[in-house]
């Protein structure tokens, strides 16, 4: 729980907050504890220094009364002096007094105020002092004032100065942070340590930029490999398409064998067009496609090769399709709907599909299998299948990825035994007034 607390906390205030606040902390409790002190000094310096002069004054008066000198009564403006030859019984003589034993000293509360007392003998003689505090206490209430007066300048003094210092501190990291916010994986990113005199920040700053490095060393890898692998592969499927072409041209081929060369020509296409969305996905995000393609015209190729499988499986399909220009290849369109549309067709079995590309939304719904809760959340992951999957758990994950270059929310939709639902929003705004208006 405190943990939690403490993560929240450390969440919700900044660093250079935080800062600020653990100097004021400092200076607070540096505060606290040299006034605390201070005022217990005070105080036993003044007790102190009034019983010693109680003790002086005292002196004096033994040596008074020695030499005859009437001492009794008021004395001075604060101070008052009894001399009884009878403590215990003396009726003039304060009840306060009569405790106080020969050289002792007391602090007595006397009509409501409060005096330092003191006792010498001579002789048959007790002489009592009394000297009233009131002069030690208004001090002491002036310093506290003081003191606490102090202490707020110096807590507005420490928030000024630790904002100030917070400030000087957290520049440099502020200004790595502005350096790496302007990072973009792959291109040529100029090494920020040389930036920094600091011996600590230039550490951190090395650090990072080993990172960094390592970071475009993999994206260059996989740039190179997705690129290499995607040319490499043009030139052989090129030639097993025209391959395919010329033997479906071929008059002398029987049913059997052309229907065979039709499934290599179709998976040939569909190679080439998964080639299209691995170059595209390898691309830098900042190029856009210069062509616009028609996702309802790529619909009809999907459902042209998915034909078959659905007649097999007895599916009834309902399309909903108008022009949808989006700013992407044919072959990344193909790949995103034959995925989507393969999906349903392989767990629909004597079911319905709905497909819907529009300018605000694709999606694809079927009354199959469904999937389990469990298995909803992780199937955009990659390499994902369940136990009775027949693929390699890349269909989806290239679907999502897609998604997510163009900043398209998919999500997914599904109950065991119900169906699936698989939507791809292409224009939230559009698709939130639609909705609305079939409401």
């Amino acid at each position: 729980m405190i943990r939690r607390l403490r993560r929240a906390l450390s969440a919700a205030v900044g660093l250079r907050t935080r800062v600020a606040i653990g100097m004021l902390s400092i200076a607070f409790a540096a505060c606290i504890g040299f006034a605390l002190a201070i005022y217990a000094l005070v105080g036993i310096l003044q007790d102190e220094l009034q019983l010693d002069t109680l003790d002086r004054e005292l002196a004096s008066l033994v040596i008074d009364y020695r030499q005859g000198v009437s001492i009794e009564g008021r004395r001075g403006r604060t101070g008052w002096v009894y001399v009884s030859h009878a403590p215990r019984r003396d009726p003039n003589l304060p009840a306060v007094l009569k405790k106080i034993a020969d050289n002792d000293h007391a602090v007595v509360q006397y009509h409501g105020r409060e005096y330092y007392s003191g006792r010498r003998d001579v002789g048959d003689a007790a002489i009592y002092m009394m000297v009233n505090v009131e002069d030690v206490e208004e001090f002491e209430d002036r310093l506290a004032t003081l003191g606490w007066a102090t202490l707020a300048v110096v807590i507005v003094l420490a928030l000024l100065i630790g904002i100030g210092f917070s400030y000087l501190i957290l520049r440099p990291v502020r200004l790595l942070a502005e350096r790496l916010s302007s990072y973009r994986p792959g291109r040529s990113n100029p090494p920020i340590a040389a930036d920094y005199g600091d011996r600590d920040m230039r550490d951190i700053a090395e650090s990072f930029d080993a990172l960094i490095g390592r970071f475009d060393a993999a994206i260059a890898r996989e740039k190179a490999f997705t690129e290499d692998a995607s040319h490499e592969l043009r030139t052989p499927l090129a030639v097993a398409l025209n391959a395919s072409e010329l033997l479906d041209d071929m008059p002398d081929l029987d049913a059997r064998a052309r229907d065979r060369v039709l499934r290599v020509r179709h998976a040939c296409e569909r190679m080439q067009r998964l080639v299209t969305a691995l170059l595209y996905l390898a691309r830098d995000a900042e190029r856009e496609n210069e062509v616009l393609s028609d996702a309802a015209v790529v619909l009809d190729d999907v459902l042209v090769y998915q034909r078959d499988a659905m007649i097999a499986k007895a599916i009834e399909l309902t399309v909903e399709a108008r022009s949808t220009p989006l700013p992407l290849p044919e072959g990344v369109i193909y790949s995103v709907l034959h995925n989507l549309i393969d999906n349903a067709v392989r767990y629909t079995g004597n079911g319905r599909l709905w497909v819907e590309v529009t300018p605000e939304r694709i999606s694809v719904t079927d009354t199959g299998s469904g999937m389990p809760p469990e298995a909803l959340t992780h199937i955009f992951e990659r390499q994902y299948r369940m136990a009775d999957s027949p693929g390699l758990g890349i269909g989806l994950y290239l679907v999502s990825r897609i998604c997510d270059r163009q900043g398209w929310p998919i999500h997914a939709e599904s109950e065991p035994g119900e169906g699936t639902r698989i939507e791809i929003v292409l224009d939230p705004d559009a698709a939130r007034a639609r909705d609305g208006v079939k409401r």
